[in-house]
C-alpha cells in the first residue's frame, strides 16, 4: 500500500516514510514523517491481507483463552 505527501506529491511506501507517532493512544491510525518535505503524513494502518480473510493484527488465535495444564511448577515451586 502507498503513500502520497499532500505537501509535496512524493509518493512511497509506508517503509519509506518514518513512523512518528499514532494519532491517539490506542488504534491503527498513524503519523507519518515525509523524507523529502519533512511533513506528517496521516496514515492509516489497518490493512487486508489478500492472503488472508482477516485484518493484520487480527489473528486466527485472538479471542482464544489458553490454559496451562500443569500447575503444580506455578512460580518454581513443587506443591507437596
Amino acid at each position: 500500500m502507498g503513500l502520497k505527501c499532500r505537501h509535496c506529491g512524493l509518493e512511497g511506501t509506508r517503509a519509506d516514510f518514518r513512523l512518528l507517532q499514532r494519532v491517539d493512544g490506542a488504534g491503527p491510525d498513524t503519523y507519518r514523517l515525509c523524507p523529502k518535505c519533512h511533513a506528517a503524513v496521516y496514515c492509516e494502518e489497518l490493512e487486508v491481507i489478500d492472503s488472508v480473510e482477516v485484518p493484520w493484527g487480527a489473528g486466527r488465535l485472538r479471542g482464544h483463552v489458553f490454559r496451562r495444564t500443569d500447575k503444580s511448577d506455578e512460580r518454581g515451586l513443587q506443591e507437596k
